[in-house]
């Protein structure tokens, strides 16, 4: 993997938890129906989405999904 790949900065890191969409793109080789051929994959980067706990409306705060749900 070529460094410009892994160029995670603070400022990416701090605009994906303002809300900021990051788009990162996924390369590579697959072979289909025969011959190989290379393909480019838009996907989401960071994301300040955190699905392990709900975050509280101060932005800081979290507690289980399932404290939530209740």
């Amino acid at each position: 993997m070529s460094a410009r790949h892994n160029s995670l900065t603070w400022k990416r890191y701090k605009a994906a938890l303002e809300g900021n969409i990051d788009r990162a793109e996924n390369r590579g080789f697959r072979l289909q129906h025969g011959p190989m051929t290379t393909y480019n994959q838009e996907k989401l980067g960071l994301s300040a989405y955190y699905d392990k706990r709900h975050v509280l409306p101060d932005g800081i705060h979290t507690v289980h999904i399932e404290y939530a749900a209740g």
